[in-house]
């Protein structure tokens, strides 16, 4: 996820993109089983609840990719930059290349529209998966909901649900075709740093979340990009995005919900400068109900103080090397 230099003796921190690694069939829709991974441990949702969340398939040519997304306006979504960049050329994807599906929990209800313009953050790291978050514009929705961005402080134990369409196990081949959800709990900065020494606590760049406090329960490839929420005075408040994830027991594993694991999600409200500029509206507008904007430092330079070795959680290709992504 961040750079550890080669002199500091750091472990090293095997990365698995959450959302570039899960690579759906094109017989899909016919509903053929892939090889993608989703929320492990936790439990279907709802479909009235959390209606903000929205699948993206990637469309490369050869294959497709998962990941998922959170609709913060009618025109507007937030996702991983990870899952917009392609990662064999560090190419940003066409728009073409990128549909959304929202309206359903439920694969096979939603409706999909594809992207007008595709915005990755100009800070983004595809080694250290610093910045990793980017911006869909799409032609403006009706009948959705949007999520509102937490601008809160964080605190080590607080309580996170991360959501998405990936796999349910490490092992597992198949997709369910149902967003899943489960609730896991932000780790100590001691804990978090072994994986990235440059993090100091949630209200930085990232969230990092610590396995050992959930056992069982985290987020995986497939869901890369999917939104991790809190609640807030009674309303569910968009927090972070999947990035990546680390086991600490053994670097450069692709395992989920290993015992001594860690999960990072963009932390969202730290992006609120580039939100602004991207969409031309004032961070008001994506922040209602909100009465603390203290974490916004996204003029500030980006964290790359951290592990080259964190995986992304894509659905498809996991990235060779200790560089990979969750």
């Amino acid at each position: 996820m961040h750079r550890t230099s080669l002199t500091t003796g750091i472990l090293g921190i095997a990365a698995i993109l959450l959302n570039i690694n899960a690579k759906i069939s094109t017989a899909y829709a016919l509903g053929e089983n892939t090889l993608v991974e989703r929320i492990v441990g936790g439990s279907e949702v709802k479909d009235e609840e959390y209606g903000f969340a929205v699948r993206l398939n990637i469309e490369t040519g050869q294959d497709s990719y998962l990941c998922g997304g959170t609709l913060i306006s009618s025109t507007l979504v937030v996702t991983a930059a990870h899952c917009m960049v392609n990662a064999d050329t560090n190419t940003v994807y066409s728009a073409k290349q990128v549909n959304i599906c929202y309206g359903s929990n439920s694969v096979i209800s939603q409706s999909c529209t594809t992207a007008r313009n595709l915005t990755v953050h100009p800070k983004y790291n595809p080694e250290y998966l610093s910045s990793d978050i980017a911006l869909i514009q799409i032609d403006e929705l009706s009948d959705i909901n949007t999520a509102s961005i937490y601008t809160g402080d964080l605190n080590e134990g607080d309580k996170i649900t991360t959501m998405g369409w990936g796999k349910t196990a490490s092992n597992s081949d198949t997709l369910p075709n149902t967003l899943m959800s489960v609730q896991v709990e932000i780790g100590t900065k001691n804990k978090c740093q072994e994986a990235l020494p440059s993090y100091k606590s949630a209200n930085g760049p990232e969230i990092c979340s610590d396995n050992s406090l959930t056992p069982g329960k985290d987020s995986c490839q497939g869901d890369s990009g999917s939104p991790a929420v809190v609640t807030d005075n009674g309303q569910v408040k968009l927090v972070g995005l999947t990035s990546s994830g680390v086991d600490l027991s053994n670097p450069g594993a692709i395992d989920c919900a290993t015992k001594n694991g860690l999960a990072f999600y963009t932390h969202v409200a730290y992006y609120l400068d580039f939100i602004e500029q991207v969409s031309g509206k004032s961070r008001e507008s994506f922040t209602s109900g909100n009465n603390n904007n203290s974490n916004n430092k996204d003029d500030d330079e980006s964290d790359t103080g951290g592990a080259s070795n964190m995986r992304p959680l894509l659905t498809m290709a996991v990235l060779a090397a200790a560089g990979s992504l969750f």
